[in-house]
């Protein structure tokens, strides 16, 4: 197994008075996978979580095999108490995720200039070109761009990123051995290949679905000390990363396109109600 001590503070602001000094990453794995998450590791004592572990026996090889099966794909794993976790994450305190999955350019988790580029899948042209726009003139500022590896705006910035020679992150909502969306296979795969970074803090084999990507989105928002919305509707995911970026505290910026229609009425929405900065065209 893979043991990692744990740190004298953890997450929660207090001492390690509950979580012992030896929980390993298989067993973190395996409250995952019965959903049992940071917040719930903190409320509970180490005795009852072990015991949550003795009675799914099966769950627990399972994930033990997912371990193995992260470390021969050479997925990086980190969890909540070690050194290299990142402070962004560290930050959000009971909402940081247990464990993290990365792989690629690890070190790209600890710039201090990273800007959040995102929007909604349904976009037009106008949107993609201008998240397009946008991200490549940010990487050739050397900022790294995150973004959440969906179609439309996120794509589009992720790509923008990588013509720049830049460096970019996305942020997915399923295990790294799965594609989500499968359109963008090849797009992951170039994102890897140029140095970057994929993160998720879903283990191998879980898929994404409404409730991991709307959880996703709280994790581009603590990467980034700024976020852009680029197009997007009111009610959607973009305006669910705005909510978390402003509650973590980010600069956000919303592209001010002059005149309302259903693609961009989250923009004028975020204007309208000042919650920030417009980008004019």
């Amino acid at each position: 197994m893979l043991y990692i001590g744990i740190t004298s503070i953890h997450l929660c602001g207090k001492k390690d008075e509950n979580m012992g000094n030896r929980f390993s990453i298989e067993e973190l794995t395996c409250l995952h996978l019965l959903r049992c998450h940071y917040a719930d590791i903190c409320g509970k004592e180490e005795r009852e979580l072990r015991e949550t572990i003795a009675l799914h026996p099966a769950t627990f090889a399972k994930a033990k095999m997912i371990c193995e099966k992260e470390k021969e794909a050479n997925i990086c794993i980190i969890p909540y108490y070690a050194d290299d976790y990142p402070v962004s994450f560290a930050q959000i305190g009971v909402e940081a995720p247990a464990l993290i999955h990365l792989l690629g350019n690890k070190e790209l988790l600890y710039n201090e200039n990273s800007i959040a580029i995102i929007g909604s899948r349904n976009t037009d042209d106008v949107g993609c070109n201008i998240a397009y726009q946008l991200a490549r003139d940010n990487a050739l500022k050397e900022n790294v761009i995150v973004s959440g590896l969906a179609l439309g705006c996120d794509s589009a910035a992720h790509q923008g990123c990588i013509d720049a020679n830049g460096k970019t992150i996305a942020v997915v909502a399923s295990g790294l051995n799965i594609v989500h969306p499968k359109a963008n296979e090849f797009l992951q795969q170039e994102i890897i290949d140029k140095g970057s970074l994929i993160i998720s803090e879903q283990p191998f084999g879980v898929k994404a679905n409404p409730a991991r990507l709307y959880a996703r989105n709280r994790l581009q928002a603590a990467l980034a000390q700024r976020v852009i919305v680029v197009q997007c509707a009111v009610k959607s995911g973009t305006m669910n990363t705005v909510h978390f970026a402003h509650k973590y505290g980010c600069k956000i910026y919303a592209v001010a396109y002059g005149q309302y229609d259903e693609h961009n009425a989250g923009n004028e929405y975020i204007l309208k109600n000042g919650i920030r900065f417009p980008i004019k065209l």
